[in-house]
């Protein structure tokens, strides 16, 4: 009997491997209610242990994210960096260069906040609200707050960030969730 439960254990080992190397998911299908979809269409694929690519409908590749033991890089098809992503115990840091110069941190205060900070100067506040499931955005240049149903997710501040177009922050969210953040 211990035989056979070893040769179906190795059996389900082999078949799971196969099954992760050959994943590909469709960004636009959000496996955490965190995510926001901005009707962009990608999908990925992991062509390397350490890269992912993203396709669009036609099937060519729109951006890669190269992974790093301390976080990601979001590159162009051309491998040319667009954004840094460099992971703390309790902050993220967010960089248009390689050096990480002027990033943007999402700083987690607590368990229920974290906060949109560059240059030491907040730019917006996430709070977690546990009895409705609602984190609330609140942002320092007078917009209103914003309001969404989910789990906490730090991550969910990158949409405060201007200068990232709305299919990269997709990206970077989804990842960042998939994170844990």
């Amino acid at each position: 009997m211990k035989f056979y439960t070893k040769i179906i254990s190795l059996l389900l080992l082999v078949v799971i491997t196969a099954a992760c190397k050959n994943t590909e998911k469709n960004t636009t299908n959000p496996s955490n209610s965190n995510a926001v979809n901005h009707d962009v269409n990608y999908t990925s694929k992991m062509t390397k242990a350490d890269k992912k690519k993203f396709y669009d409908a036609n099937n060519n590749v729109v951006y890669e994210i190269k992974y790093k033991p301390d976080g990601f890089k979001l590159r162009t098809a051309s491998s040319k960096l667009l954004w840094k992503i460099k992971l703390y115990d309790a902050k993220i840091k967010i960089s248009d260069n390689e050096e990480n110069l002027n990033p943007y941190e999402i700083k987690l205060v607590n368990d229920n906040t974290a906060k949109l900070v560059k240059n030491d100067t907040k730019l917006a506040r996430l709070t977690y609200t546990a009895s409705s499931n609602t984190q609330t955005i609140t942002s320092t240049n007078g917009l209103e707050p914003k309001e969404i149903k989910g789990n906490y997710a730090p991550s969910l501040l990158i949409n405060m960030i201007s200068e990232i177009s709305k299919d990269q922050k997709k990206i970077i969210i989804n990842e960042l969730v998939l994170k844990g953040f």
